[in-house]
């Protein structure tokens, strides 16, 4: 709300890292209002499936959140280093950067609590809008820092504390409706533990050309089959024939392919080779739940919904575990 005030703070020598801090506050507090849940979910599967497993989801967590924010960061701070002739300071080059790509911190906080608390899914061309702005924005601030990296530093003024305050509300906000989804969806976190009944499972399935259709749930009563997989793993490919030769077989099982990278390449290969699982897109969560960290992936589960074996890399032989549960 105020770049010059926050850029003289930044570059003021004595208050050297001050802004980095705020930075690290505003990624935290954006974790807690936004992906709290998540959280959550990684504290019960490392109670459940042990410390490695929490340990990678939270690294998969920070990953998504901010890689793209921390890349940004060290291109503005190199950026604003170069341009600063005579006057060039790495330390204060990067102050001034972690004030620079503040905007895409809380507008990704903003549009989450925004999006939690209504339950919304952004159609794509709003999703590029925002995007486009954010980096507008984000950029108009690099380009405003580049100039007052090669200026005399000056005394800093009042900043914007309305503004300060308005983000605290929203971030309690963010708290506040994660909270109230966990304690009413506390089952959707259940880790899958061998033996227990599987989590519940609701995707998109992938139709012609990768279009998304109605969800796909657990069908009662019958024997399902699920497969996590994508077109970049080699291992996966080499076992989709063996999954498409036990659906084709057993058409009284239900076999689902769930797919984890883009579904107009899913949707492709398996038009290409014919192949008869349902195909559905994975939403993250359930591959998280399903404990999905290394594909192919593939998870049995009895008529009572129970699950009965999962089984990480190729060769599960489905027959054997269809005689055990017959």
């Amino acid at each position: 709300m105020n770049p010059r005030a926050a850029f003289a703070l930044a570059g003021d020598r004595d208050h050297a890292g001050r802004s980095g801090s705020d930075l690290l506050v505003s990624l935290v507090v954006l974790i807690l209002a936004t992906r709290l849940r998540v959280l959550v979910q990684a504290g019960w599967a490392g109670a459940a499936l042990g410390a490695q497993y929490a340990i990678r989801l939270v690294v998969q967590l920070l990953t998504d959140a901010l890689t793209i924010d921390l890349g940004i960061l060290l291109i503005a701070g190199v950026a604003i280093w170069a341009s600063a002739g005579p006057r060039r300071q790495l330390g204060r080059s990067f102050d001034l950067a972690c004030v620079a790509v503040l905007p895409l911190v809380f507008v990704d906080l903003i549009a989450g609590v925004i999006v939690h608390a209504f339950d919304l899914a952004l159609p794509m061309p709003v999703m590029w809008i925002l995007t486009a702005l954010t980096y507008a924005w984000t950029g108009s601030l690099v380009a405003l820092a580049m100039l007052e990296a090669r200026r005399p530093m000056v005394p800093p003024e009042a900043g914007a504390p309305r503004a300060g305050w308005a983000l605290v509300a929203i971030a309690i906000a963010g708290l506040a409706f994660q909270g109230v989804w966990i304690a009413r969806h506390i089952e959707q976190l259940r880790p899958m533990t061998s033996g227990n009944p599987a989590p519940a499972l609701a995707l998109p399935a992938i139709g012609p050309h990768g279009e998304l259709g109605p969800k796909v749930a657990f069908a009662p009563g019958k024997i399902t089959v699920i497969d996590f997989w994508a077109t970049w793993c080699n291992p996966c490919l080499k076992s989709l024939p063996h999954l498409d030769a036990f659906a084709r077989k057993h058409p009284e099982v239900n076999v689902y392919a769930i797919a984890m990278d883009e579904p107009v390449d899913s949707r492709a290969l398996f038009d290409e080779q014919h192949y008869s699982p349902t195909l559905l897109l994975d939403d993250k969560d359930t591959s998280t739940r399903y404990g999905a960290t290394t594909i192919p992936y593939t998870v049995v589960i009895d008529r009572a919904g129970n699950v009965r074996q999962a089984h990480t890399g190729g060769g599960l032989d489905l027959e054997a575990e269809l005689a055990k549960l017959q």
